[in-house]
Protein backbone atom coordinates (compact mmCIF):
# COMPACT_ATOMS: atom_id res chain seq x y z
CA UNK A 1 0.00 0.00 0.00
CA UNK A 2 2.94 2.14 0.68
CA UNK A 3 4.65 1.95 -2.73
CA UNK A 4 1.28 2.13 -4.66
CA UNK A 5 0.89 5.83 -2.66
CA UNK A 6 4.62 6.77 -2.96
CA UNK A 7 4.36 5.47 -6.92
CA UNK A 8 0.82 6.89 -7.78
CA UNK A 9 -0.14 9.80 -4.99
CA UNK A 10 1.86 12.49 -5.69
CA UNK A 11 1.35 16.56 -4.43
CA UNK A 12 0.80 17.36 -0.99
CA UNK A 13 -0.28 14.23 1.61
CA UNK A 14 -1.84 15.76 3.72
CA UNK A 15 -4.61 18.17 0.98
CA UNK A 16 -5.07 14.38 -0.28
CA UNK A 17 -6.08 13.76 3.18
CA UNK A 18 -8.54 16.57 3.49
CA UNK A 19 -10.26 15.69 0.28
CA UNK A 20 -10.72 11.83 1.17
CA UNK A 21 -11.79 12.95 4.56
CA UNK A 22 -14.33 15.66 3.21
CA UNK A 23 -15.51 13.21 0.79
CA UNK A 24 -16.53 10.66 3.60
CA UNK A 25 -17.97 13.12 5.79
CA UNK A 26 -20.29 14.61 2.91
CA UNK A 27 -21.49 10.78 2.40
CA UNK A 28 -22.41 10.16 6.08
CA UNK A 29 -23.73 13.73 5.64
CA UNK A 30 -26.39 13.35 2.37
CA UNK A 31 -27.25 9.75 4.13
CA UNK A 32 -29.42 11.79 6.59
CA UNK A 33 -29.88 15.58 4.42
CA UNK A 34 -31.81 13.32 1.22
CA UNK A 35 -34.71 11.72 2.91
CA UNK A 36 -37.01 14.30 1.32
CA UNK A 37 -35.43 12.56 -1.73
CA UNK A 38 -35.28 9.80 -0.74
CA UNK A 39 -39.12 9.62 -0.31
CA UNK A 40 -40.09 10.96 -3.78
CA UNK A 41 -37.89 8.00 -5.55
CA UNK A 42 -39.96 5.63 -3.15
CA UNK A 43 -43.06 7.27 -4.65
CA UNK A 44 -42.22 7.19 -8.17
CA UNK A 45 -41.28 3.61 -7.68
CA UNK A 46 -37.65 4.20 -7.16
CA UNK A 47 -34.55 2.71 -4.97
CA UNK A 48 -35.06 4.49 -1.53
CA UNK A 49 -31.19 5.02 -1.36
CA UNK A 50 -30.59 5.78 -4.67
CA UNK A 51 -30.17 9.80 -3.96
CA UNK A 52 -27.29 8.81 -1.77
CA UNK A 53 -26.02 6.47 -3.81
CA UNK A 54 -25.87 8.86 -6.81
CA UNK A 55 -24.11 11.44 -4.78
CA UNK A 56 -21.56 9.10 -3.73
CA UNK A 57 -20.73 7.89 -7.00
CA UNK A 58 -20.61 11.90 -8.14
CA UNK A 59 -17.81 11.79 -5.23
CA UNK A 60 -16.06 8.70 -6.21
CA UNK A 61 -15.94 10.29 -9.83
CA UNK A 62 -14.62 13.43 -8.48
CA UNK A 63 -11.81 11.55 -6.61
CA UNK A 64 -11.23 9.91 -9.89
CA UNK A 65 -10.77 13.40 -11.56
CA UNK A 66 -8.40 14.50 -8.75
CA UNK A 67 -6.35 11.78 -9.30
CA UNK A 68 -6.14 11.98 -13.26
CA UNK A 69 -5.68 15.37 -13.24
CA UNK A 70 -3.25 15.91 -10.66
CA UNK A 71 -0.92 13.82 -12.96
CA UNK A 72 -0.85 15.54 -15.88
CA UNK A 73 1.86 18.29 -16.90
CA UNK A 74 0.77 21.72 -15.57
CA UNK A 75 1.59 23.31 -18.88
CA UNK A 76 -1.09 21.17 -20.78
CA UNK A 77 -3.32 21.88 -18.16
CA UNK A 78 -2.51 25.85 -18.46
CA UNK A 79 -2.04 25.92 -22.19
CA UNK A 80 -5.97 24.52 -22.34
CA UNK A 81 -7.36 27.26 -20.23
CA UNK A 82 -7.44 29.63 -23.25
CA UNK A 83 -9.36 27.18 -25.86
CA UNK A 84 -11.95 25.85 -22.79
CA UNK A 85 -12.08 29.49 -21.55
CA UNK A 86 -14.01 30.28 -25.19
CA UNK A 87 -16.12 27.16 -25.40
CA UNK A 88 -17.37 28.19 -21.66
CA UNK A 89 -18.65 31.41 -23.26
CA UNK A 90 -20.29 29.48 -25.88
CA UNK A 91 -22.10 27.28 -23.29
CA UNK A 92 -23.11 30.33 -21.09
CA UNK A 93 -24.24 32.11 -23.91
CA UNK A 94 -26.49 28.70 -25.33
CA UNK A 95 -27.86 28.55 -21.66
CA UNK A 96 -30.57 31.32 -21.87
CA UNK A 97 -31.45 29.93 -25.47
CA UNK A 98 -31.91 26.58 -24.96
CA UNK A 99 -30.87 25.46 -21.47
CA UNK A 100 -33.26 24.01 -19.08
CA UNK A 101 -35.36 25.80 -16.47
CA UNK A 102 -35.29 25.01 -12.82
CA UNK A 103 -36.69 27.57 -10.43
CA UNK A 104 -37.20 30.18 -12.83
CA UNK A 105 -33.48 30.51 -13.43
CA UNK A 106 -32.10 28.74 -17.10
CA UNK A 107 -28.88 27.70 -15.54
CA UNK A 108 -28.53 24.10 -16.68
CA UNK A 109 -27.26 22.88 -20.09
CA UNK A 110 -28.74 19.54 -21.25
CA UNK A 111 -26.47 17.88 -24.08
CA UNK A 112 -27.73 14.38 -24.99
CA UNK A 113 -28.24 12.42 -21.32
CA UNK A 114 -25.80 15.03 -19.55
CA UNK A 115 -26.95 18.18 -17.83
CA UNK A 116 -24.57 20.65 -16.17
CA UNK A 117 -23.89 23.98 -14.94
CA UNK A 118 -22.20 26.07 -17.77
CA UNK A 119 -21.59 28.54 -14.73
CA UNK A 120 -18.74 26.02 -12.46
CA UNK A 121 -16.80 25.50 -16.02
CA UNK A 122 -16.80 29.03 -17.09
CA UNK A 123 -15.61 29.94 -13.26
CA UNK A 124 -12.58 27.57 -13.04
CA UNK A 125 -11.61 28.16 -16.74
CA UNK A 126 -11.88 31.99 -15.80
CA UNK A 127 -9.48 31.80 -13.35
CA UNK A 128 -6.86 29.69 -15.28
CA UNK A 129 -6.88 31.92 -18.29
CA UNK A 130 -6.87 35.02 -15.89
CA UNK A 131 -4.04 33.95 -13.81
CA UNK A 132 -1.86 32.95 -17.23
CA UNK A 133 -2.50 36.74 -18.61
CA UNK A 134 -1.65 38.55 -14.97
CA UNK A 135 1.79 35.96 -15.23
CA UNK A 136 2.54 37.38 -18.62
CA UNK A 137 2.92 40.98 -16.73
CA UNK A 138 5.18 39.97 -14.12
CA UNK A 139 8.52 40.77 -13.60
CA UNK A 140 9.19 42.74 -17.26
CA UNK A 141 11.21 45.42 -17.60
CA UNK A 142 9.03 47.61 -20.26
CA UNK A 143 5.60 46.69 -19.00
CA UNK A 144 4.55 46.07 -15.64
CA UNK A 145 1.11 44.47 -14.37
CA UNK A 146 -1.48 47.72 -14.35
CA UNK A 147 -0.05 47.67 -18.15
CA UNK A 148 -2.59 44.57 -18.63
CA UNK A 149 -5.86 45.97 -16.66
CA UNK A 150 -8.24 45.91 -19.88
CA UNK A 151 -7.17 42.67 -20.72
CA UNK A 152 -7.72 41.76 -17.06
CA UNK A 153 -11.34 43.08 -17.04
CA UNK A 154 -12.44 41.87 -20.40
CA UNK A 155 -11.18 37.85 -19.43
CA UNK A 156 -12.79 37.97 -16.29
CA UNK A 157 -15.74 40.80 -17.29
CA UNK A 158 -17.12 38.67 -20.30
CA UNK A 159 -18.29 35.38 -18.43
CA UNK A 160 -18.95 37.42 -15.74
CA UNK A 161 -21.90 39.28 -17.18
CA UNK A 162 -23.41 36.69 -18.98
CA UNK A 163 -23.82 34.63 -15.49
CA UNK A 164 -25.56 37.82 -14.25
CA UNK A 165 -28.74 37.47 -15.77
CA UNK A 166 -29.66 34.14 -14.43
CA UNK A 167 -26.94 34.18 -11.30
CA UNK A 168 -26.20 37.02 -10.06
CA UNK A 169 -24.61 35.46 -6.78
CA UNK A 170 -22.09 33.48 -9.33
CA UNK A 171 -21.45 36.99 -10.98
CA UNK A 172 -20.25 38.41 -7.69
CA UNK A 173 -18.26 35.73 -6.31
CA UNK A 174 -16.44 35.53 -9.96
CA UNK A 175 -16.20 39.37 -9.75
CA UNK A 176 -14.43 39.38 -6.34
CA UNK A 177 -12.12 36.69 -6.82
CA UNK A 178 -11.11 38.04 -10.18
CA UNK A 179 -9.77 41.52 -8.37
CA UNK A 180 -8.53 39.23 -5.24
CA UNK A 181 -6.10 37.61 -8.00
CA UNK A 182 -5.59 41.42 -9.27
CA UNK A 183 -4.46 42.14 -5.85
CA UNK A 184 -2.13 39.04 -5.68
CA UNK A 185 -0.62 40.14 -8.75
CA UNK A 186 0.75 43.43 -7.34
CA UNK A 187 -1.06 45.47 -9.49
CA UNK A 188 -0.73 49.44 -7.85
CA UNK A 189 -2.51 50.35 -5.18
CA UNK A 190 -4.25 53.08 -6.00
CA UNK A 191 -5.38 51.31 -9.05
CA UNK A 192 -6.86 48.25 -6.68
CA UNK A 193 -8.32 51.40 -4.73
CA UNK A 194 -9.91 53.06 -8.06
CA UNK A 195 -11.34 49.13 -8.80
CA UNK A 196 -12.95 48.65 -5.21
CA UNK A 197 -14.64 52.01 -5.85
CA UNK A 198 -16.13 51.47 -8.85
CA UNK A 199 -17.23 48.23 -7.57
CA UNK A 200 -18.87 49.57 -4.46
CA UNK A 201 -20.55 52.42 -6.04
CA UNK A 202 -21.75 49.61 -8.63
CA UNK A 203 -23.38 47.31 -6.28
CA UNK A 204 -25.01 50.48 -4.34
CA UNK A 205 -26.55 51.84 -7.62
CA UNK A 206 -27.51 48.48 -8.46
CA UNK A 207 -29.17 47.43 -4.81
CA UNK A 208 -30.65 51.08 -5.41
CA UNK A 209 -32.03 50.30 -8.70
CA UNK A 210 -33.72 46.83 -7.55
CA UNK A 211 -35.94 48.65 -4.67
CA UNK A 212 -37.52 51.14 -7.41
CA UNK A 213 -38.70 48.09 -9.10
CA UNK A 214 -42.46 48.41 -9.29
CA UNK A 215 -44.09 44.40 -7.91
CA UNK A 216 -46.04 44.71 -10.96
CA UNK A 217 -43.34 44.81 -13.32
CA UNK A 218 -41.62 41.58 -13.27
CA UNK A 219 -42.80 37.85 -12.52
CA UNK A 220 -43.79 37.38 -8.94
CA UNK A 221 -42.33 34.24 -6.88
CA UNK A 222 -45.36 32.24 -5.27
CA UNK A 223 -42.58 30.55 -2.82
CA UNK A 224 -39.19 31.32 -1.54
CA UNK A 225 -39.38 27.51 -0.75
CA UNK A 226 -39.42 26.80 -3.92
CA UNK A 227 -38.53 29.91 -6.06
CA UNK A 228 -41.16 28.82 -8.98
CA UNK A 229 -42.26 31.87 -11.44
CA UNK A 230 -46.04 32.14 -11.25
CA UNK A 231 -46.88 33.96 -14.81
CA UNK A 232 -45.59 33.56 -18.01
CA UNK A 233 -44.46 36.78 -19.23
CA UNK A 234 -41.45 36.84 -21.63
CA UNK A 235 -38.14 36.37 -20.25
CA UNK A 236 -35.83 39.77 -20.30
CA UNK A 237 -32.26 40.26 -19.56
CA UNK A 238 -33.18 41.06 -15.98
CA UNK A 239 -36.48 39.19 -15.50
CA UNK A 240 -34.44 38.02 -12.21
CA UNK A 241 -34.47 41.23 -10.80
CA UNK A 242 -37.91 40.95 -8.67
CA UNK A 243 -36.35 37.53 -7.34
CA UNK A 244 -33.03 39.19 -6.08
CA UNK A 245 -34.99 42.02 -4.62
CA UNK A 246 -37.11 40.21 -2.78
CA UNK A 247 -34.41 38.16 -1.36
CA UNK A 248 -32.80 41.25 -0.30
CA UNK A 249 -35.83 42.46 1.35
CA UNK A 250 -36.23 39.63 3.22
CA UNK A 251 -32.53 39.53 5.04
CA UNK A 252 -33.00 43.16 5.80
CA UNK A 253 -36.15 43.73 7.36
CA UNK A 254 -35.97 44.19 10.77
CA UNK A 255 -39.05 42.12 11.79
CA UNK A 256 -40.34 38.80 9.68
CA UNK A 257 -43.74 39.06 8.49
CA UNK A 258 -44.71 36.12 10.92
CA UNK A 259 -47.88 35.94 12.57
CA UNK A 260 -49.32 35.84 16.06
CA UNK A 261 -48.63 32.22 16.53
CA UNK A 262 -45.36 32.19 14.23
CA UNK A 263 -46.83 30.66 11.94
CA UNK A 264 -43.95 29.95 9.18
CA UNK A 265 -45.10 31.64 6.08
CA UNK A 266 -43.99 31.44 1.81
CA UNK A 267 -41.64 34.46 2.01
CA UNK A 268 -39.14 33.33 4.37
CA UNK A 269 -40.10 29.48 4.64
CA UNK A 270 -35.81 28.77 3.59
CA UNK A 271 -34.37 31.05 5.85
CA UNK A 272 -37.02 30.07 8.66
CA UNK A 273 -36.69 26.65 8.65
CA UNK A 274 -32.75 26.97 8.64
CA UNK A 275 -32.69 28.93 11.80
CA UNK A 276 -34.51 26.75 13.63
CA UNK A 277 -32.39 23.55 12.26
CA UNK A 278 -29.79 26.07 13.89
CA UNK A 279 -31.49 26.61 16.53
CA UNK A 280 -32.53 22.85 17.75
CA UNK A 281 -29.14 21.71 17.31
CA UNK A 282 -27.97 24.11 20.83
CA UNK A 283 -24.37 22.39 21.49
CA UNK A 284 -24.10 19.15 20.42
CA UNK A 285 -26.81 18.54 18.10
CA UNK A 286 -29.83 15.95 17.80
CA UNK A 287 -27.18 13.12 16.77
CA UNK A 288 -26.31 12.13 13.74
CA UNK A 289 -29.50 10.60 11.65
CA UNK A 290 -31.54 12.54 14.10
CA UNK A 291 -32.84 15.63 12.35
CA UNK A 292 -35.88 16.87 12.17
CA UNK A 293 -35.81 19.82 9.28
CA UNK A 294 -34.07 17.23 6.69
CA UNK A 295 -38.36 16.80 6.02
CA UNK A 296 -39.42 20.28 6.03
CA UNK A 297 -36.49 22.29 4.97
CA UNK A 298 -36.19 22.45 1.18
CA UNK A 299 -33.24 21.54 -0.22
CA UNK A 300 -31.59 20.87 2.89
CA UNK A 301 -29.47 18.39 0.93
CA UNK A 302 -28.06 21.52 -1.06
CA UNK A 303 -27.96 25.04 -0.08
CA UNK A 304 -28.52 24.45 3.28
CA UNK A 305 -26.94 21.46 4.08
CA UNK A 306 -24.72 23.29 6.87
CA UNK A 307 -27.96 23.78 8.76
CA UNK A 308 -28.87 20.32 8.91
CA UNK A 309 -25.14 19.61 10.10
CA UNK A 310 -25.44 21.39 13.03
CA UNK A 311 -28.79 20.52 14.28
CA UNK A 312 -27.60 17.16 14.02
CA UNK A 313 -24.17 17.84 15.52
CA UNK A 314 -23.99 20.81 17.30
CA UNK A 315 -20.94 22.88 17.39
CA UNK A 316 -19.19 20.40 15.78
CA UNK A 317 -20.15 21.25 12.49
CA UNK A 318 -17.47 23.85 12.71
CA UNK A 319 -15.34 21.08 12.29
CA UNK A 320 -15.85 21.11 8.35
CA UNK A 321 -14.62 24.79 8.69
CA UNK A 322 -11.62 23.75 10.34
CA UNK A 323 -11.26 21.07 7.47
CA UNK A 324 -10.79 24.04 5.19
CA UNK A 325 -8.79 26.59 7.03
CA UNK A 326 -6.04 23.63 7.51
CA UNK A 327 -6.18 23.45 3.77
CA UNK A 328 -5.78 27.00 3.10
CA UNK A 329 -2.59 27.11 5.23
CA UNK A 330 -1.05 24.44 3.52
CA UNK A 331 -2.29 26.17 0.00
CA UNK A 332 -0.10 28.55 1.61
CA UNK A 333 2.82 26.17 2.18
CA UNK A 334 3.02 25.16 -1.15
CA UNK A 335 3.13 28.61 -2.50
CA UNK A 336 5.64 30.09 -0.18
CA UNK A 337 7.96 27.18 -0.09
CA UNK A 338 6.99 24.94 -3.54
CA UNK A 339 6.10 27.32 -6.36
CA UNK A 340 8.01 27.83 -8.90
CA UNK A 341 6.62 29.94 -11.23
CA UNK A 342 4.16 33.33 -11.04
CA UNK A 343 1.42 31.16 -12.98
CA UNK A 344 1.67 28.45 -10.55
CA UNK A 345 1.28 31.05 -7.32
CA UNK A 346 -1.69 32.66 -8.89
CA UNK A 347 -3.50 29.67 -10.02
CA UNK A 348 -3.27 27.73 -6.81
CA UNK A 349 -4.48 31.11 -4.70
CA UNK A 350 -7.58 32.03 -7.05
CA UNK A 351 -8.89 27.94 -7.35
CA UNK A 352 -8.57 28.06 -3.42
CA UNK A 353 -9.98 31.51 -2.77
CA UNK A 354 -12.78 30.54 -5.05
CA UNK A 355 -13.27 27.47 -2.88
CA UNK A 356 -12.90 29.06 0.46
CA UNK A 357 -15.32 32.27 -0.38
CA UNK A 358 -18.10 30.34 -1.53
CA UNK A 359 -17.84 28.12 1.73
CA UNK A 360 -17.95 30.83 4.24
CA UNK A 361 -21.28 32.10 1.88
CA UNK A 362 -22.98 29.23 1.91
CA UNK A 363 -22.51 28.95 5.94
CA UNK A 364 -23.14 32.75 6.51
CA UNK A 365 -26.68 31.95 4.32
CA UNK A 366 -27.16 29.18 6.41
CA UNK A 367 -26.63 30.62 9.60
CA UNK A 368 -28.72 33.74 8.73
CA UNK A 369 -26.11 35.82 7.92
CA UNK A 370 -26.03 36.84 4.55
CA UNK A 371 -29.16 37.05 1.93
CA UNK A 372 -30.03 33.43 -0.26
CA UNK A 373 -28.24 33.08 -3.08
CA UNK A 374 -28.18 29.53 -3.93
CA UNK A 375 -24.13 29.01 -3.18
CA UNK A 376 -23.44 25.31 -2.94
CA UNK A 377 -21.01 24.05 0.01
CA UNK A 378 -17.94 22.37 -1.89
CA UNK A 379 -17.81 18.57 -1.85
CA UNK A 380 -20.89 18.44 0.47
CA UNK A 381 -23.66 19.67 -1.04
CA UNK A 382 -25.94 17.32 -4.01
CA UNK A 383 -24.93 18.44 -7.46
CA UNK A 384 -23.12 16.70 -10.00
CA UNK A 385 -21.53 19.53 -11.50
CA UNK A 386 -20.71 20.93 -8.58
CA UNK A 387 -18.92 18.22 -7.14
CA UNK A 388 -16.90 17.66 -10.10
CA UNK A 389 -15.63 20.92 -10.45
CA UNK A 390 -14.34 21.68 -7.13
CA UNK A 391 -12.83 18.41 -7.36
CA UNK A 392 -10.97 19.68 -10.25
CA UNK A 393 -10.31 22.76 -8.72
CA UNK A 394 -8.02 20.41 -5.90
CA UNK A 395 -6.64 17.91 -9.05
CA UNK A 396 -5.25 21.29 -10.32
CA UNK A 397 -4.00 22.49 -6.69
CA UNK A 398 -2.34 19.16 -6.54
CA UNK A 399 -1.08 18.94 -9.97
CA UNK A 400 0.98 22.19 -8.70
CA UNK A 401 2.19 20.91 -5.75
CA UNK A 402 3.34 17.39 -7.08
CA UNK A 403 5.53 19.17 -10.18
CA UNK A 404 7.04 22.19 -7.65
CA UNK A 405 7.61 19.34 -5.00
CA UNK A 406 9.34 17.36 -7.53
CA UNK A 407 11.42 19.97 -8.84
CA UNK A 408 13.10 21.06 -5.72
CA UNK A 409 13.51 17.63 -4.56
CA UNK A 410 15.31 17.37 -8.02
CA UNK A 411 17.05 20.34 -7.40
CA UNK A 412 18.04 18.88 -3.75
CA UNK A 413 19.72 15.80 -5.00
CA UNK A 414 21.61 18.00 -7.19
CA UNK A 415 23.56 19.70 -4.51
CA UNK A 416 25.30 16.97 -2.73
CA UNK A 417 26.89 15.89 -6.30
CA UNK A 418 28.69 19.06 -6.83
CA UNK A 419 31.61 18.59 -4.37
CA UNK A 420 32.08 15.32 -5.79
CA UNK A 421 33.21 16.96 -9.19
CA UNK A 422 34.69 19.72 -7.47
CA UNK A 423 37.27 16.60 -6.05
CA UNK A 424 37.21 15.20 -9.54
CA UNK A 425 38.81 17.89 -10.64
CA UNK A 426 41.47 18.82 -8.56
CA UNK A 427 42.88 15.23 -8.34
CA UNK A 428 44.92 14.96 -11.25
CA UNK A 429 46.25 18.62 -10.47
CA UNK A 430 47.57 17.25 -7.29
CA UNK A 431 48.93 14.02 -9.65
CA UNK A 432 50.90 16.04 -11.88
CA UNK A 433 52.68 18.37 -8.78
CA UNK A 434 54.23 14.91 -7.16
CA UNK A 435 56.37 14.14 -9.47
CA UNK A 436 58.07 18.15 -9.80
Amino acid sequence: MQKFLSTYIKGDKIIWGLVIMMMLISAFTMYSASSSLAHRAVARGGYYYGPVWSHVLFLLGGLIVVFLVHRIPFRFIIGLSKPLYFLSIIFLILTPLIGVEVNGAKRWLQLGPIAFQPSEIAKIFTILYLASTLAKYQNQKNVTPDDGLMKYLLILGVPSVIIATENLSTFLLLMMIGFMMMFYARLSFKLILKMVGVGVLAVALGVGALMLIPEESSPTVTSAATEQLSTAKPRGVFHRALTWKHRLMRHFEAEQPHDANYKLNDQTYQEDRAKIAVASGKWFGLGIGNSIQRDFLPLAYADFIFSLMVEEVGVFALFILLLYLIFMYRVGVLIRQYCNSVVQSLVVLGLSSMIMVQTYINVFIAMGLFPVSGQPLPLFSRGGTSILITCLYFGIILCVSNESMSQQAAKKEEKPDAPKKKEMKEEPLELDAQPA
